[in-house]
């Protein structure tokens, strides 16, 4: 059971910027904790030596905590692309608010004010 920081790196090399994208790779990394808590176990309970065992556990153990890395950056960066959807939503409302108050104000001047029927009718 060979391992390198190498390996470990090159497994993490891409990034999705879309939310599906990154919820796939968020069930990736996931299954990679799996793998590598399963291996752990194993390292646990294989025959090498202690000091073998060891390396193998706290490189196994550096890999664990690289992926729950991956996944909190993930899970911040869908959070915070949400979070600006959101106010992309409120401003696109409060636009649109602002445009039917503006025609409301521009096609019927003075509306609702007894001067400003008069003087449309006159």
């Amino acid at each position: 059971m060979d391992m390198t920081i190498s390996a470990i790196s090159s497994s993490s090399a891409g990034s999705a910027s879309s939310g599906a994208g990154a919820a796939s790779r968020i069930q990736q990394l996931q299954k990679q904790i799996k793998d590598a808590t399963n291996e752990l176990k194993e390292v646990a309970n294989s025959d090498a030596d202690a000091k073998t065992k060891e390396q193998q556990a706290q490189l196994l153990q550096a890999k664990i905590q690289m992926l729950q890395a991956q996944i909190e950056a993930l899970q911040n960066q869908q959070a915070q692309q949400a979070q600006q959807a959101g106010q992309r939503g409120t401003e696109a409302v409060q636009q649109k608010r602002d445009e039917q108050a503006q025609s409301r104000s521009r096609g019927n001047p003075g509306q609702g004010s007894l001067g400003g029927l008069l003087d449309e009718y006159a």
